[in-house]
């Protein structure tokens, strides 16, 4: 498989008339390697050869992963190996937006070649996910349900919305899950009006919402779901007011397949929400990709110029925040395909009241 990413990569390197490229972010070393360290190696790739630089510790693991690279180790910060390699080149293309200023004035003087910037060359493959690709993606959103199924019988009155973050995490873990794919947003009540809000010591009480999002990288690809509970009771206001999010990201889920756009799709969200009166409590994007990161491209908001194509993945996340009262969000993950979407999470999105062990 790495091989047929590598093939495409050469292909717009070569049409951009590039001798090699010098790739240095993480998710995208392990996409065209294999290479699960990828924070301690770069990877050389010209239109005939590929290296992986890495130090004596990783000998064992790049030799296993990656059985198709010419390994080359060296230590950091000594850049000898690259800098002999580099001779071969009069230029070799890097990754703009993962160096540092301080990093690409160091990696200019220590290797002889032309640096050339490019930007978002080997993310624009990934892009459209593979079928194996896909596969782990479901497999994460699978965990992902299993989690908000124990949590939900977990969750009491009187217990921080910490503990549940906690909880969350361990079971992302005990079901598969390698580690959390951001950090988990555990907020109730007035704090659920954070869109991004880090868990605290605030107790559930009766009558408070509960917003859960979070997700977890199943051998390597991240998974994305929101559900917002009730605890307890739910009355009027927030039962209207879950509805008519639910509305909304029902529509934009029923906007999504190939060829549509981005921007059509958030504008569909923020119009269901206007007709509400809660459009202006719609302070973020619709939806993100998301694969080997959190997030990735499409985004879908109303600056998006992207087209969806078929085997894309994304989210549908749309949600209002009101000060002092609170706020809901509710989130799906989707596959695009021709004519419409699959939908990979499928937690129920009803309105849910926990009873929280209220007598």
């Amino acid at each position: 498989m790495s091989q047929q990413r590598l093939e495409k990569l050469r292909h717009k390197m070569e049409a951009q008339g590039m001798e090699a490229m010098l790739v240095s972010k993480r998710e995208n070393i392990r996409y065209l390697s294999g290479f699960t360290a990828g924070s301690d190696a770069l990877l050389l790739i010209s239109l005939q050869d590929q290296y992986i630089l890495t130090d004596s510790r990783y000998t064992e693991q790049a030799g296993r992963e990656c059985p198709n690279w010419e390994l080359i180790l060296e230590k950091p910060p000594d850049r000898k190996a690259l800098q002999h390699l580099s001779k071969k080149y009069k230029g070799i293309a890097f990754e703009s937006q993962d160096l540092s200023y301080y990093e690409y004035l160091k990696l200019e003087d220590e290797i002889p070649s032309r640096l050339i910037p490019t930007l978002g060359m080997v993310e624009e493959l990934r892009l459209i996910k593979e079928e194996g690709e896909l596969e782990l993606l479901r497999k994460a959103a699978v965990i992902g349900d299993k989690v908000f199924e124990k949590i939900s019988s977990l969750i009491q009155v009187g217990i921080s919305e910490s503990h549940i973050a906690n909880q969350v995490l361990y079971y992302l873990k005990d079901y598969g899950c390698e580690k959390e794919s951001f950090d988990i947003i555990s907020v109730s009540g007035p704090n659920a009006a954070l869109p991004h809000g880090s868990p605290g010591s605030r107790l559930l009480q009766a009558g408070d919402m509960l917003t859960l999002d979070y997700g977890g990288f199943y051998q390597g690809y991240a998974g994305d779901m929101t559900r917002t509970v009730a605890i307890g009771k739910a009355d009027p206001e927030f039962r209207d007011k879950y509805q008519a999010v639910l509305e909304a990201q029902i529509n934009g889920i029923n906007m999504v397949k190939a060829g549509e756009s981005c921007s059509n799709i958030d504008k569909s969200v923020r119009n269901t929400l206007k007709k509400y009166g809660l459009e202006p409590f719609f302070i973020h994007g619709t939806g993100h990709g998301l694969g080997l990161e959190i997030h990735e491209s499409p985004r879908v908001s109303s600056q998006s110029s992207e087209i969806l194509e078929k085997n894309m993945l994304i989210t549908i996340e749309p949600g209002i925040y009101i000060p002092g009262w609170g706020g809901i969000r509710i989130e799906d993950t989707v596959i695009v395909k021709d004519g419409g979407c699959e939908i990979i999470t499928h937690s129920d999105k009803n309105l849910l009241i926990i009873d929280g062990g209220i007598k």
